[in-house]
């Protein structure tokens, strides 16, 4: 399996806010980069272990269908497992780490396994690792966007 780990700087808001922010599968497409078209087909409200979201993704000109599984969630931690999807495994862990009571930074844990077949000679591991880093710089810039508009409090 390969890995990617990922840290945001520093965002300037109370952890719970941001991960109350994290724990609704509505506002995922907005931190996603554009270019995947993140669809959301089916999800809960609110994440919680043992819930399903269904979604649509386009990479490199394919729309992707996959299923993931909630299967921890806490104050701090939300770990996700694809169930059914292009790739041979993955699993996401989104990590909220505390710097201050007012502060905090996200850290996002990535362990997958390339798809086999025509479609892996397409999404190698220096690929998804290369979209994975332009992703975080997406997610975590946005992130801070909506900090600083009183999005996320």
């Amino acid at each position: 399996m390969a890995s990617f780990t990922a840290t945001s700087p520093i965002l300037t808001c109370v952890p719970s806010a941001l991960r109350t922010f994290l724990g609704r599968p509505a506002n995922l497409p907005q931190i996603s980069n554009p270019d995947l078209e993140l669809e959301i087909v089916k999800a809960p409200l609110e994440v919680v272990a043992g819930e399903r979201i269904e979604f649509r993704i386009t990479a490199y000109g394919f729309k992707q269908r996959a299923t993931h599984e909630y299967l921890t969630t806490s104050e701090i931690l939300i770990l996700e497992s694809q169930i059914d999807g292009p790739l041979r495994a993955w699993q996401h862990a989104q990590k909220i780490e505390i710097v201050t009571p007012d502060s905090c930074r996200l850290i996002d844990e990535i362990e997958f396994e390339c798809p086999g077949g025509m479609l892996g000679y397409l999404l190698t591991e220096a690929r998804i690792k290369d979209s994975l880093e332009e992703g975080m710089e997406f997610r975590y810039s946005t992130l801070q966007e909506l900090i600083e508009s009183g999005a996320i409090a």
